[in-house]
């Protein structure tokens, strides 16, 4: 049933009795992000449906579109953790970027085929330099940009899924929830902590450097991306200025000639020293005790509420053990937890010794498969690991 509304103009207009666009805007929810200047913000997207449709294959393929699609938007991941029926990511979005056209170009040869590639820089050359401008502009706009780097990265995704699984339609609950995460160490610690026991707080693990899904897991596991990320979030939860750990983070600066333009960019306290990047002993030992200390189950403390009493943890006795090894993960356990994956896989030898059994066996891998196997890094030699039968 209509109502009648009375205008600015003094007219009378009947309109719907349920606004539509508050109901929009309500399961939009709001996308409140500081522009401007980098921030560290936590992204969580559920399935339609909150469907189980993610097992192992689809997981290692949502994670090296993530590193993928985050290199190209020049966004960083501190830690992630890919579960059945939902992702978390924490990353670093950075403020303006300024990259040359040399800068644009590599950049687009890591997500385009490089025929696109050399097809778009021969149109390129062919403009006067106000095009070339805005075709450069163009491509910038997509980069340090969160909104444009969820849509890209979800959609690849649904497409190599539906592709894959022979489905249609949309893959993806609505749209990504975003939280900023203000560069306060207890307040980044606290969200990176929250991500990488999600495994342990669904009861899927008991510890969770068990988990090869997280950013935590994949970096016990010797992932030097999942290492860098988390090296990146110790520098700033020790004080360090966050546009400094990830100029440094990023390795290739992009920002120092704005800096260099503008000295005033740099918030009071910050400084532009590029510190050493904390060993990665130190770096597991001290985000290990945190994680056990957050992951700790509170089963038997009666004084708590009955919610977090029956959250999933980590045994009491197994923290206070964690607590007197400093953290340490005793090397026949780290060992142990990489010698897993060489069940995981068909194979286990040389690059050479594999790409054998590759050409052996043809029907069993795609054509479009470039690597023989992976390393799960256990030692210094050259030990790989074959898996992902299509």
């Amino acid at each position: 049933m209509n109502k009648v509304w009375l205008d600015k103009s003094g007219k009378f207009e009947s309109i719907p009795s349920v606004w539509a666009g508050m109901g929009r805007r309500r399961n939009r929810g709001l996308r409140v992000l500081p522009k401007g200047q980098g921030y560290f913000v936590h992204v969580t997207s559920r399935t339609a449906g909150r469907a189980f449709l993610f097992g192992d294959e689809e997981k290692r393929v949502f994670v090296g579109m993530m590193r993928q699609w985050a290199e190209f938007s020049h966004l960083a991941v501190l830690t992630h953790c890919i579960m059945d029926n939902h992702v978390h990511m924490m990353l670093w979005v950075p403020g303006d970027l300024h990259l040359d056209h040399q800068q644009i170009k590599e950049k687009l040869l890591m997500v385009w085929p490089e025929p696109k590639v050399e097809a778009w820089e021969l149109a390129y050359t062919l403009q006067v330099k106000e095009v070339q401008k805005d075709m450069d502009a163009a491509v910038l706009a997509r980069m340090g940009d969160l909104s444009e780097f969820m849509r890209v990265l979800k959609q690849s995704f649904t497409c190599w899924y539906n592709r894959t699984h022979g489905r249609r339609g949309t893959l993806w609950d609505a749209r990504y929830r975003s939280v900023v995460v203000d560069n306060q160490p207890l307040a980044l610690m606290a969200v990176a902590a929250y991500i990488d026991l999600n495994p342990l707080r669904a009861g899927i693990v008991k510890d969770p450097l068990d988990y090869a899904w997280s950013g935590y897991g994949v970096a016990i596991l010797g992932d030097e991306s999942a290492r860098s990320g988390l090296s990146a979030l110790m520098r700033v939860a020790h004080g360090q200025a966050p546009l400094d750990v990830m100029r440094f983070h990023r390795k290739k600066d992009f920002y120092e000639k704005k800096v260099a333009d503008d000295p005033g960019r740099i918030s009071e306290g910050e400084s532009t020293e590029k510190r050493p990047a904390p060993s990665w002993s130190n770096v597991k030992a001290f985000y290990r005790l945190w994680l056990v200390n957050k992951g700790e189950s509170h089963a038997a403390n009666k004084s708590l509420p009955r919610k977090a009493r029956e959250r999933k943890g980590m045994d009491p006795a197994q923290v206070l053990a964690e607590y007197e090894a400093m953290g340490d993960v005793p090397f026949n356990e780290h060992l142990q937890k990489k010698i897993r994956s060489f069940t995981q896989g068909v194979a286990v030898g040389s690059p050479g010794f594999l790409e054998e059994l590759m050409r052996a066996y043809p029907d069993n891998f795609s054509q479009n498969r470039k690597c023989s196997g992976i390393s799960p890094k256990v030692s210094q030699g050259d030990w790989m690991c074959l898996r992902e039968l299509d």
